[in-house]
């Protein structure tokens, strides 16, 4: 664990276990090391992994693969050493511009190509990326202070010609090192795996894209709400980062476990970061009362809706934890359902419903001045945010919150028209794909993607003895994503710079651009 090997370290680590026990006596690499290496780089998929990592893993499991054997108990690793000493095989020197080596990763080099506008790089795995001398140029890593800050003028442009530029890998195999003509300026140093992952080929843009598209639970075969413990979260910072990787996957987690002590809420928000302050304070009580200020403060029930849809950036995150459901209460189970892919839904049957939808501007507001606090909020969007790809990257749905509609006249009908089709299809009751139900217990916690998954609650009777009380919070974008991002690439100890594993989208209206592939001409 945490070995940080070259590739022809690496290489023959997977060399020496492949042996019987009985002839890997060196003591030097002791067994097991790389099976660790192995369950947590796999873990990270493509997007994240080291690249001297990924040329060694790959190595190890075509031949695994290959040969139908593998490791772990009874079974043996197998690695062809004729193999293995030919991917090892790498120059100490600088490798010249077109000059190929390495092979089979995606993540290494086989062939730089100068072109009018750019440098053209064709992975290992046939894949190009053109990266244009401006991009390059803007993006040196000299350029960038230690804080992250990119320090040059944003009127700096590229002046070097074109034809005194040189390229060439560096003598570690993982590094461009770009020349940017002979007058002794200053080189660059570019990592070959963070140029992998910053690369804005429509091949790549398109695998990112795939990566991040939400899945919707109930679509897969374990269609079951996943859980974590308190304990391994409150102690843990992987135990955050599986709580976090949930709901980013899932849309929600529930967590067991939580002491019934109030305020309890807060204190495991902020195992993610601060908590986000709201009109309804840093922390919220959910519980039938007197005149209540919203009406989740009542005991009826609450359509599928998203909270605070009329503040221009909405909470992220929800946090709802249970420290009261008496037996005795009838009703007040909680629903939920994807908003993404309700959307997606709209989309397949009704085009021109998902057009309007993605167009027309609804208003949401709060509006309460009967209060101790007066409010007065009010934004106009469409409930559907798509970017130029077509994209759903945002949806926003709270019918208690909306406005009237104020949009030219001859949108107005179609609006209502869409407007009622899309409700259809989160409200469905007939146990499809679009709805999750569960009633939560005392001891309980909820966390829930509030860009992503509607909620709500069947309408509840309460006893003259018998009680229901949530409390609960918000985190926002910002602190969920960042949070998310530093756990995921402490795991790789990847540079600080490195764009980090795609997360999937979560509803902040996120873009992703593409480029035209560009014909490559080499500059003679």
């Amino acid at each position: 664990r945490g070995r940080r090997d070259t590739a022809e370290e690496s290489l023959h680590l997977a060399c020496l276990l492949s042996k019987p026990p009985e002839e890997n006596a060196s003591g030097r690499f002791p067994r097991g090391c790389l099976v660790i290496a192995f369950a947590e780089m796999h873990r990270t998929s493509l997007f994240g992994a080291p690249i001297l990592g990924r040329v060694a893993l790959t190595c190890f499991s075509k031949h695994v693969r290959s040969s139908g054997r593998s490791f772990h108990r009874s079974n043996k690793l197998h690695l062809p050493e004729s193999n293995v000493a030919a991917a090892a095989t790498r120059s100490n020197s600088v490798t010249d511009t077109n000059e190929s080596y390495t092979a089979g990763t995606g993540w290494s080099v086989r062939q730089l190509r100068k072109t009018k506008t750019g440098l053209e790089i064709l992975w290992d795995n046939d894949e190009k990326s053109l990266f244009h001398y401006e991009w390059l140029y803007r993006n040196r890593p000299d350029v960038f202070f230690t804080c992250g800050q990119n320090m040059q003028k944003p009127t700096a442009r590229m002046e070097a010609d074109v034809n005194g530029i040189s390229a060439a890998i560096a003598s570690d195999g993982d590094t461009l090192r770009l020349k940017w003509d002979d007058s002794g300026s200053p080189e660059s140093f570019f990592k070959l795996a963070w140029l992998r992952q910053c690369a804005y080929s429509k091949s790549w843009l398109s695998k990112l894209a795939t990566a991040r598209k939400p899945v919707p639970i109930r679509t897969r075969a374990a269609a079951e709400i996943s859980c974590v413990e308190y304990d391994y979260v409150m102690q843990d910072d992987r135990g955050v980062k599986e709580w976090l990787e949930n709901v980013n996957r899932d849309g929600l987690c529930l967590m067991r476990g939580v002491p019934l002590t109030p305020g309890t809420v807060s204190t495991v928000a902020e195992r993610i970061g601060p908590v986000m302050q709201t009109i309804y304070g840093t922390q919220f009580d959910v519980q039938a009362v007197q005149d209540p200020i919203n009406v989740a403060y009542s005991n009826e029930g609450l359509d599928l809706h998203q909270d605070l849809a009329y503040y221009e950036s909405p909470p992220a995150l929800q946090h709802l934890h249970c420290l009261r459901f008496d037996a005795s209460i009838v009703g007040g189970e909680s629903t939920f359902a994807d908003g993404f892919h309700c959307a997606e839904l709209l989309r397949e049957c009704d085009p021109q419903a998902f057009h309007t939808l993605c167009r027309v501007p609804a208003t949401f507001q709060k509006i309460h001045y009967d209060r101790p606090d007066p409010v007065h909020l009010q934004h106009k969007r469409p409930h559907l945010a798509v970017n130029h790809q077509n994209d759903v990257v945002g949806v926003f749905w709270a019918p208690p919150f909306e406005g009237p509609l104020q949009v030219p006249e001859e949108d107005v009908l179609e609006y209502f028209r869409a407007y009622n089709v899309f409700a259809q299809l989160i409200e469905a009751h007939d146990g499809g794909e679009t709805r999750l139900e569960t009633k939560l217990e005392p001891g309980v916690l909820v966390t829930f993607n509030n860009r992503r998954m509607l909620h709500g609650r069947s309408r509840f009777h309460e006893e003259s003895t018998g009680g229901r009380h949530l409390q609960g919070c918000y985190t926002s974008m910002e602190v969920y994503v960042n949070r998310l991002r530093v756990l995921q690439n402490r795991v790789l100890n990847a540079s600080l710079r490195s764009p980090g594993i795609p997360i999937t989208r979560v509803g902040d209206q996120d873009f992703r651009e593409e480029e035209e592939e560009e014909d490559v001409e080499d500059v003679e």
